[in-house]
């Protein structure tokens, strides 16, 4: 009876998120998984279980949810990018520019849904539905970054079945395999004798894994640690160059995209029957986001690489929960991510910084079933500079820019117990 019901519950909540439409984030990696979690800015993410949104920061955690669970959630992200001209150089002979781009970015929502079960006292099983990965933007025509980018879209969803095993009444420990679909379009502007286009778009299904162990070495205070693989994908599509006023071409080939490895240490204490302090730091291993290079059917390398060359990067983050009474608890939280980028790469299809987070948000119990999660957080992205070259090596733009930006998100949950 009960995988039956996780198994109805699990169908339900996948049709609930394919309702939602795909995610097209702005921002590369979208913590925003859980909307619980959301509210104290991501601090005690694998240590803390709330909700079946838990499994997505640590399968281990379902182990502290009796029962079946459902979460269905979405944030909606409302990101704010600003790009001013710094010496751009257009080259000889192109259109001159008309403006800044104006801000690419537009309001975006970005759905999840969880499932888990408890099967016996030691064994859970669990489903999510994510959208780990994503940038979305789009600059006005004509602007001075075109041959840099003028649209890029990526999407990623993922579809993680999981599993967690109570070893011991401290001890917990789970994983779950990740079976990912990503698609990407990377559009710019080229100019030889005159003003041209690029795209470039692909997709591609591989797969992954997660780890995770949940201990709680003494009462209230829980330790919590996940590693995330590495997914590596070959885009499988084409490179569609038009207009340039020489040989259009349309080439069917392959592009590597590997998104990172990541681990995540973190760590909850129960101050008292109301308070917890949580706190995380999450390690993410860019590293391998080194260059975007379209190849051929028979292998060989088209055009110039876009080099990304991406670093390991760290996130902190802190916070609380605290149980006002039996229906509400309230939190709060404070998240410093470094950006992977660097000064030498940085492009205008992430034009990222730091980033601050500060977060808060709340969860109402409407009854021993059916509770409801909100959240709010801003961000504010330090300035940072693009200094690139791009379109060809004899006819070159220098594309200058500074950079600088907030997100403002809002998140909304509901959680059912069954």
């Amino acid at each position: 009876m009960h995988f039956k019901k996780f198994l109805l519950s699990s169908a339900s909540a996948a049709l609930v998120l394919a309702a939602s439409g795909q995610a097209n984030a702005a921002g590369f990696y979208i913590q925003e998984q859980s909307v619980s979690g959301q509210g104290a800015s991501f601090a005690g993410s694998a240590a803390h279980p709330r909700d079946a949104s838990i499994q997505f920061f640590n399968p281990a955690g379902m182990t502290y949810l009796p029962g079946g669970n459902a979460h269905v959630g979405v944030t909606v992200l409302v990101p704010e990018a600003d790009l001013s001209d710094a010496g751009t150089t257009l080259p000889v002979g192109a259109p001159a520019s008309t403006g800044d781009g104006g801000n690419p970015y537009d309001p975006t929502p970005v759905p999840s849904a969880y499932i888990s079960q408890q099967i016996t006292d030691k064994l859970w099983l669990g489903l999510g539905i994510s959208a780990p990965f994503g940038l979305s933007n789009d600059y006005d025509d004509g602007w001075f970054g075109r041959y840099d980018s003028t649209s890029t879209k990526l999407t990623t969803i993922d579809v993680t079945p999981s599993m967690a095993y109570k070893y011991s009444d401290w001890l917990s420990v789970g994983g779950s395999v990740i079976i990912q679909k990503a698609s990407a379009e990377l559009q710019k502007n080229l100019f030889g004798t005159s003003e041209g286009t690029q795209s470039l778009d692909g997709d591609d299904i591989t797969a992954g894994f997660k780890v995770g162990v949940l201990a709680e070495p003494w009462q209230g205070t829980r330790l919590g640690a996940e590693y995330r693989s590495e997914i590596r994908h070959e885009l499988s599509g084409r490179l569609i160059i038009r207009n340039t006023a020489g040989a259009d071409a349309n080439i069917v080939g392959n592009a590597d995209l590997n998104l990172p490895d990541m681990a995540n240490f973190s760590v909850a204490h129960d101050v008292n029957d109301r308070l917890t302090l949580l706190g995380s730091a999450t390690w993410f291993g860019w590293n391998d986001f080194d260059e975007i290079q379209v190849t051929n059917i028979v292998g060989g390398n088209v055009g110039n690489a876009i080099v990304q060359n991406y670093q390991t990067s760290m996130a902190y983050s802190a916070g609380f929960d605290y149980k006002l009474n039996d229906a509400w608890t309230v939190r709060a939280g404070y998240q410093y991510d470094e950006t992977p980028t660097t000064d030498e790469y940085r492009t205008t299809l992430t034009p990222d910084g730091d980033r601050h987070w500060f977060s808060a948000g709340s969860t109402y119990n409407w009854d021993d079933k059916w509770s409801f999660d909100l959240s709010g957080t801003y961000i504010h992205i330090q300035d940072q500079e693009v200094n690139l070259l791009r379109n060809t090596a004899a006819n070159p733009s220098e594309v200058r820019a500074n950079t600088g930006g907030d997100v403002i998100i809002f998140g909304a949950s509901v959680n059912y117990k069954f």
